[in-house]
């Protein structure tokens, strides 16, 4: 992507509520450091930084104090929900410099492994390179249709444009093909003579009795009143 020229104004003041009311101006809070030299805070156009980062872009050539420079995008900052820019680190560098940078990486194709009732495990999503300012890629999108049940796309295995060195180990998995794990739940074998008796349920609070029972100890009473009305045999 062609370098986007961004015009910067010096910030003399900082902190929390100064940051807000940039950004409700359409400005973005930044910060210039690197090269041995001393941190320049600055603002940049809101948009226009979305607009390069949208596009991909690495490299920013600001326009500061009359003097036009290339910066390199070192960190950016969302908010908490990921979704609104807040603030923004730019690097200086030399054209000619080798700089160490996160590409992404993102899969192309459908390995036929997936046919063999396999599914695609992403182990890296990014790769830190080495190269010139000028060379930093976008984004590496290696092919994995030929990749069949169990195997798997290695680091050493993308197709890195001249210049730009792989900072992982060459024999570190990007991408495995692997069978879809299916869990098996084996089946409880019933208690010996539990088809054929059921257990009752468990009862819980005041129990209502059965009308026998309640007809049984109603009786109970009158038998002993009877009892005791029997004469004495020894008598």
């Amino acid at each position: 992507m062609e370098t986007l020229t961004i015009k910067a104004e010096p910030r003399m003041t900082s902190g929390t509520r100064i940051s807000r009311a940039l950004r409700a101006a359409g400005r973005l809070p930044a910060v210039i450091y690197g090269h041995g030299e001393a941190p320049e805070s600055v603002s940049l156009a809101h948009h226009e930084v979305e607009v390069a980062l949208a596009h991909g872009a690495r490299t920013l050539q600001v326009d500061l104090n009359g003097g036009v420079k290339p910066y390199l995008i070192k960190q950016v900052q969302y908010d908490h929900l990921g979704t609104n820019l807040i603030h923004l680190d730019l690097s200086r560098v030399d054209l000619h410099e080798r700089v160490k940078v996160r590409v992404g990486i993102e899969l192309r194709g459908v390995p036929k492994g997936i046919h063999d009732g396999g599914v695609l495990d992403q182990q890296m999503a990014q790769i830190e390179v080495e190269c010139v300012v000028t060379e930093i890629p976008d984004t590496f999108h290696p092919v994995v249709t030929h990749l069949a049940l169990g195997d798997s796309l290695l680091v050493k295995d993308l197709q890195l444009p001249p210049g730009v060195v792989a900072m992982a180990d060459s024999n570190e998995r990007i991408a495995t093909v692997r069978l879809l794990a299916v869990e098996v739940v084996a089946p409880v074998a019933p208690i010996e003579g539990e088809a054929a008796t059921t257990a009752e349920p468990e009862r819980i609070g005041r129990i209502r009795k059965d009308d026998e029972e309640v007809a049984a100890e109603t009786k109970k009473p009158e038998a002993k009143k009877a009892e005791a009305k029997k004469p004495d045999a020894k008598k």
